[in-house]
């Protein structure tokens, strides 16, 4: 026994150096933590029993009158520490002939202040294969093609507080970015910003400025019903982008279409009918957006644009029920370097959007847009490592509800997850990135 399990050693060993010419693999890693001072202004109050005044809701929906609004909750100055997008991950490759190769990845979340533990393969992984010629394939969870020309809007290389997180959600505290698997019941349904899980990836090569990406994702939970009292939904994610690079100009256009994830539903709105029901049976889901980045190099300018169109549709039969909300949102970020030294800023807005019913009326917005706005400097250390300040806000109108990521809520803590109607949030904050 002892003699065969010698012959394995020295087997493996002797054709370890044919594997390795064909293989290649890395050990990889981001950590961004940031330390900021940090807190909520402004938070509306409505006592108003006879006014159709929904402060938690779309403003107006119709109804008769309106309870009692909520308090105006801010959240007190505080200090506290975020990781960001700190990640540690392995990748590789095995070649398999001149034109095809295994490719492979496997990303993990880090968070060293001890809030929130790593999940093992939590971020982008993946299996699959690259070509040459037809680009790559792969199976996996991985940020959307939609999701993918955002990755670029910000100054560091992670994502802060400070990024774009009037982007990809229409408020109502919809978290500003998501990971899961399909549909989840929950706020996440309605966010565009997506790492989504049981999803095909096919990635294009660039063939004069121009290449795509086209994701699909799994209905893997389609409720396991037939009954003809239950409505049959079938909850896909369809994305794509397109590219364009010319110069030191590069332009995108990203689509996405979420079925039967029900987004409108998720906002907390009286009449909007509860999703998947026989008189809401489907709904469709769309974002449109479009980014150009204008990198000059030699100067160290970089100007950055996106404009975005969320819209949510129920397939709802009650005449009075909500069934669709449509806003647009836009941000322009500008960096400036010199040297070692860099400083950028943005500023966005979100405006209030349309709702209408079922029966073709429309319903009040008003008081449902935001402003984004941040300011900040960094130090490049060397190539790998740089030190920052920022100062940030987003100023909610008096209805809305948009949140910074991560969010800072009216319950601070590991169960923050809202921020009151009309709050103002601002910071300001010092950081660390180290990628290697």
């Amino acid at each position: 026994m002892k003699n065969r399990f010698a012959l394995l050693i020295v087997a493996g060993a002797i054709a370890l150096p044919a594997v390795a010419q064909d293989a290649e693999w890395k050990f990889y890693g981001t950590l961004l933590p940031f330390v900021d001072n940090i807190q909520t202004s402004g938070a509306t109050v409505n006592t108003s029993t006879t006014t159709p005044l929904a402060l938690n809701s779309f403003v107006s929906l119709g109804a008769a009158s309106a309870t009692t609004g909520p308090a105006a909750t801010n959240v007190t100055s505080r200090n506290r520490m975020t990781w960001g997008t700190s990640n540690m991950g392995f990748k590789g490759t095995y070649k398999i002939n001149d034109d095809i190769k295994v490719i492979w990845q496997m990303e993990s979340s880090t968070s060293l202040d001890g809030d929130a533990p790593a999940v093992l393969a939590g971020r982008n992984s993946m299996l699959g294969l690259a070509g040459k010629t037809w680009g790559q394939v792969f199976v996996g969870s991985w940020d959307t093609p939609y999701k993918f020309p955002t990755l670029f809007l910000g100054a560091m290389r992670g994502a802060n507080p400070f990024d774009a997180n009037i982007m990809g959600n229409p408020g109502f505290n919809i978290p500003g970015t998501v990971t899961n698997s399909g549909r989840a019941g929950s706020k996440n349904d309605a966010s565009f910003n997506r790492r989504q899980g049981n999803s095909i990836q096919y990635w294009s090569p660039t063939v004069a400025g121009f290449s795509g990406r086209l994701a699909y994702s799994m209905n893997e939970t389609k409720p396991a019903t037939d009954a003809v009292t239950t409505a049959q939904i079938s909850p896909t994610i369809v994305s794509a982008l397109v590219s364009y690079k010319i110069g030191s100009l590069t332009l995108h256009y990203g689509y996405e279409q979420h079925n039967d994830y029900f987004g409108l539903s998720q906002m907390p709105a009286a009449t909007v009918g509860a999703a998947g029901t026989l008189t809401n049976r489907s709904s469709k889901d769309e974002g449109h957006e479009l980014v150009a980045l204008y990198n000059i190099a030699p100067t160290g300018t970089r100007i950055t644009f996106l404009v975005e169109q969320l819209k949510y549709h129920n397939d709802d039969s009650v005449a009075t029920n909500l069934n669709e909300y449509k806003r647009l949102s836009w941000i322009l970020s500008a960096q400036q370097s010199f040297g070692a030294h860099k400083v950028f800023g943005s500023y966005g807005q979100a405006n209030e959007g349309s709702g209408s019913k079922v029966n073709g009326t429309t319903t009040t917005t008003d008081g449902l847009g935001a402003k984004q706005y941040s300011l900040g400097y960094s130090y490049a250390l060397n190539k790998s490592a740089d030190l920052y300040v920022a100062y940030y806000g987003m100023q909610n109108d008096k209805a809305a509800t948009y949140g910074l990521w991560p969010q800072l809520g009216a319950n601070p803590g590991a169960s923050a997850t809202t921020v009151n109607p009309g709050s103002d949030t601002r910071g300001f904050g010092f950081g660390m990135l180290y990628t290697w």
